[in-house]
């Protein structure tokens, strides 16, 4: 039975990027500790951390053992993420999932890296995953992993929604500056059209404000420019009582969102969608300014 609520940590640490890239383990496994002793069942970290990250692909350090170490000594599942350079020597942003023994729960290659050009992220070229891989359950609470941008493009969010997600995990890179508005007008737009909660979270480098938030389909759970650690209990029951029911002119309104979004779609007008097109992003090309 899925539980009616679910409590979970957001980090957004600084990350070190101009010293050892390492020390982001010390940094991991001190939230991992501090989220667990206020009661979470899951912490979620920013893109590229622990790492070795985006910016430091070749770091050479490994946080997987880490990682799984920290969430069976604390009895909390952990999602966090690196960069790896594959078994096709292709460089990929990989997110993984530990539950609260240190057990994989998924792996998932981010199907949608950012278009960034090769040239501002040292010559490295990210390539695509090949799949949206199936929900996972944590204490029962099915959840997906969306990346970054990947929150910008409605349909990934939208395919874990219709698989029946009601969390959707948003690790994000960071440097926002402009968009930091509109990453959280984002964040609350896939929660209301999905009735979910998505819960977005960002690396801070240096001085810079982050972003991170959790919000509902009805409102803004938690968001801060600056803490390092965010805890909030997400209503379950809520968010499943708007997706199963429909909409009313009745006043007052029961809701702040209309409920069965989810259910209030017409597949068979969205062919356009999933049909072949000139103009699209060509994830799979390797730029010729990338590393080899």
């Amino acid at each position: 039975m899925t539980p009616d609520s679910f409590t979970l940590a957001i980090a957004q640490p600084v990350a070190v990027v101009d010293g050892d890239p390492s020390d982001n383990i010390a940094i991991a496994e001190d939230l991992v500790a501090r989220a667990a002793a206020e009661g979470a069942a899951l912490i979620l970290f920013p893109e590229g951390f622990p790492g070795p990250g985006l910016r430091s692909p070749l770091a050479g350090y490994d946080a997987a053992s880490a990682m799984t170490t920290a969430a069976a000594r604390h009895g909390i599942a952990v999602c966090w993420s690196r960069m790896e350079q594959c078994v096709d020597d292709a460089f990929r942003l990989v997110v993984y999932v530990v539950d609260a023994d240190g057990n994989e729960l998924q792996r998932y290659e981010r199907s949608h890296p950012a278009t960034i050009p090769p040239r501002e992220e040292q010559g490295v070229w990210t390539a695509p995953g090949p799949v949206l891989p199936q929900p996972f359950r944590i204490d029962g609470v099915p959840m997906a992993v969306v990346v970054c941008s990947e929150l910008w493009v409605p349909e990934p969010s939208r395919v874990q929604a219709v698989r029946g997600a009601e969390v959707i995990l948003s690790p994000a890179g960071g440097g926002f500056t402009t968009l930091t508005e509109n990453w959280q007008v984002l964040v609350r737009a896939r929660a209301i059209e999905n009735l979910c909660h998505v819960a977005m979270t960002n690396n801070r480098w240096a001085d810079e404000q982050g972003a991170a938030m959790i919000a509902g389909p009805e409102a803004v759970v938690c968001t801060s420019p600056t803490a390092d650690l965010q805890v909030a209990r997400l209503d379950l029951a809520r968010a499943r009582w708007l997706r199963e029911n429909d909409d009313s002119i009745v006043e007052p309104k029961p809701f702040s969102s209309i409920p069965g979004l989810v259910r209030a779609r017409r597949p068979e007008l969205y062919e356009t969608l999933v049909a072949p097109a000139d103009d699209l992003f060509a994830y799979d090309r390797r730029p010729a300014d990338a590393r080899a």
